[in-house]
């Protein structure tokens, strides 16, 4: 499984970005190699459109899960509608703990909000 991860920057010492489709990097874990693979966030200079953008990114490399501090409305919908689970932490907290927290069920799954 591909999980996802707002990160602040590439690499192992990166911490959980609070912005998800304005975090300037996501790490994206396989749990079955436990391998991860980082890349730049190109919305994260879009005048719009920066959680659109970052969650058809996300869906291109077949992400299953995504962790965050939060999310917009129109990325949410978007990863919604392919199914993609949407899990809450808190900001800073280590990629290393983020990913033992996924593992343990410890993390809260984000719920759209209808009015």
């Amino acid at each position: 499984m591909k999980v996802a991860i707002s990160v602040t920057k590439a690499g192992n010492d990166a911490t959980l970005e609070m912005r998800f489709g304005r975090c300037p990097y996501f790490a994206v874990y396989d749990s079955d190699t436990q391998a991860y693979e980082w890349f730049e966030n190109s919305g994260i200079k879009a005048a719009s459109g920066a959680g659109t953008g970052a969650s058809q990114a996300l869906l291109d490399r077949g992400v299953e899960v995504v962790i965050s501090g939060q999310f917009g409305p129109k990325a949410a919908q978007i990863l919604n509608s392919a199914k993609v689970k949407m899990l809450l932490a808190p900001a800073d907290l280590p990629l290393a703990e983020t990913i033992a927290k996924w593992q343990a069920g410890n993390l809260k799954e984000y719920a759209i909000q209808r009015y």
